[in-house]
């Protein structure tokens, strides 16, 4: 049994395995949307195939017309193999908590290109045109959104876009969604929303922000016109809607790759893809929520009968701070560097740890809440317990704590710096956020690559990872250190935190428990317990 459009016809074979197929002639429809194109997606990783990529799925399903054109922007062989050898379909499998799991074919992707091919994205420079393609949404990381450097200035990457043609090929992939914007407008400028998937707070005005400060780039260049500016400002012609998004979706698990063999399937194993392992299949829990600004501009999905909540600014600003600020992320990142540390393999085995689970606790019920404003879709308490109670220690979602510790110093403003801020809005004793001031000294010495045991390892990837770890050189593991002279750069560093911790109590905190953490082989282990269960 192979997942291909050949093979769906087999039906007897997938009902035995318990698989729920389409309902809709996935090749009749791939056809359509090929000449009638309406969704563009850029970055179909696994988040997406088995959550927005549902949601188009599900309203084909209904008769309605919204298709993918799913587009890979970095590695054109991650379309080939998670995409291509299967008809762009995905099996989506749900690990619930109590052991079972749901198999689902999602069939929402009509054709799929990556731009770093110029056929491709010359492919794509066409379908933007289309005015009846009115939306272009996006998982691409916080990273993708990046235009400037750690010091704050335009990179050299954007700056060299900036000087180039905007109708061109561009290397940063926020100066090539600019540049398909000028190619819509030049079409004549039909209604289109720009949408940010992506699980950092208000995406979709950092999308904004970056798309405009290239194109004013240009416009100062004599590139493009003040019109298109004009155009692309006016937010009843192009709409940034913030989003906030919320589904764990691990990376794909041998384990469940071993489960669908037994099943039948001779096509769903692991590959690795450089570092990154790629399967047909995605493995998620059943848990999700996705909340758009209620600014969408032109013909859309009535998104709302698909579980997705079109709701006011407000509404979604505050379920956005509540997950990516206080009641998920933070907790997600706390677990991750700390996590690889000490070698735990899963999210749910640190969840069975007394010190990492009183850690994630404390940051959420003692130095989250009491700064959380109450979205009104569910409560900070009710979403805070189901985090903490059962989505983090679901034994059947196989989570690496690596996957999340990726790109740590783009999320760590958002997810602890935002917490920090209100602290200090409000008047707040900062020296209580003593479970933030861990985790960050986790996280520092995270960055040494040396665990707990003294045995190296390769950190996850991240775009400061080198420049960080170069202000760490010479800290050695059980030697003595000048924690001020190794982390000062870091820690005061508004870029990375959004504020200076050495204008708070935090960063000296942080240089005192930094001493401890890397005192010797144990001594993560030791602090750990020590400022979390004494």
């Amino acid at each position: 049994m192979k997942l291909n459009l050949a093979e769906l016809g087999n039906g007897a074979e997938f009902e035995k395995a318990g698989v729920e197929l389409p309902t809709f002639d996935v090749a009749a429809m791939q056809e359509e949307g090929k000449a009638n194109p309406r969704w563009i997606h850029l970055g179909p990783g696994n988040i997406f195939r088995i959550f927005p990529a549902r949601v188009a799925h599900d309203l084909l399903a209904d008769g309605q017309h919204w298709p993918v054109t799913a587009v890979v922007p970095m590695n054109p062989e991650e379309l080939d193999a998670q995409l291509g050898k299967h008809d762009l379909m995905t099996l989506g499998v749900t690990l619930n908590p109590d052991g079972t799991r749901d198999l689902k074919v999602i069939a929402g992707i009509s054709e799929g290109l990556a731009w770093q091919r110029p056929a491709d994205f010359a492919r794509l420079a066409q379908i933007v045109t289309n005015p009846d393609v009115t939306l272009m949404t996006m998982t691409i990381t916080e990273k993708g959104y990046g235009i400037h450097d750690s010091h704050g200035e335009l990179s050299e990457q954007v700056q060299a876009d900036i000087a180039a043609n905007p109708r061109g090929f561009h290397a940063n992939t926020m100066a090539n969604i600019a540049g398909l914007l000028v190619r819509r407008y030049d079409a004549g400028g039909a209604p289109i929303n720009v949408i940010s998937f992506d699980n950092f707070s208000h995406n979709g005005d950092k999308l904004r922000d970056s798309v405009l400060t290239i194109m004013r780039g240009w416009a100062a260049a004599g590139s493009i016109n003040d019109a298109v500016l004009a155009w692309v400002t006016d937010d009843t012609k192009v709409a940034f809607p913030i989003t906030v998004i919320d589904k764990i979706t691990p990376r794909p698990n041998e384990s469940v790759a071993d489960a669908l063999k037994v099943l039948g399937f001779t096509d769903m194993g692991v590959e690795m893809l450089g570092r990154t392992p790629v399967a047909g299949f995605v493995n998620a829990e059943p848990t999700e929520y996705l909340i758009i600004e209620d600014k969408l501009v032109g013909e859309v999905p009535d998104f709302s009968k698909y579980g997705v909540n079109v709701t006011s600014r407000q509404v979604c600003d505050d379920f956005e701070n509540m997950k990516v600020t206080t009641c998920l992320n933070p907790l997600h990142t706390a677990l991750a560097t700390v996590g690889v540390v000490l070698r735990l393999p899963t999210i749910d085995a640190e969840m069975r740890d007394p010190a990492l689970k009183a850690l994630v606790e404390r940051l959420g019920w003692k130095e989250g809440l009491p700064v959380v404003v109450d979205p009104g879709i569910v409560s900070p308490e009710d979403f805070l317990r189901e985090v903490l109670e059962v989505r983090f220690p679901n034994r059947f979602l196989p989570d690496d704590p690596a996957r999340i510790a990726m790109d740590t110093s783009q999320k760590v403003g958002i997810r602890f710096g935002q917490t920090i801020k209100k602290y200090i809005d409000q008047g707040r004793d900062l020296s209580e956020l003593r479970a933030i001031a861990l985790v960050i000294a986790n996280w520092m010495r995270y960055l040494l690559a040396v665990d707990d045991d003294g045995a190296p390892f390769e950190p996850a990837s991240d775009p400061l990872l080198t420049e960080l770890q170069a202000h760490l050189d010479g800290v050695v593991l059980g030697q003595s250190v000048d924690a001020h002279a190794a982390l000062e750069p870091i820690l005061s560093n508004p870029a990375i935190f959004g504020v200076n911790l050495y204008d708070t109590p935090i960063a000296e905190r942080v240089e005192a428990l930094f001493t401890q953490l890397v005192a010797g082989p144990g001594a993560v282990r030791s602090t750990l317990d020590k400022e979390m269960l004494s």
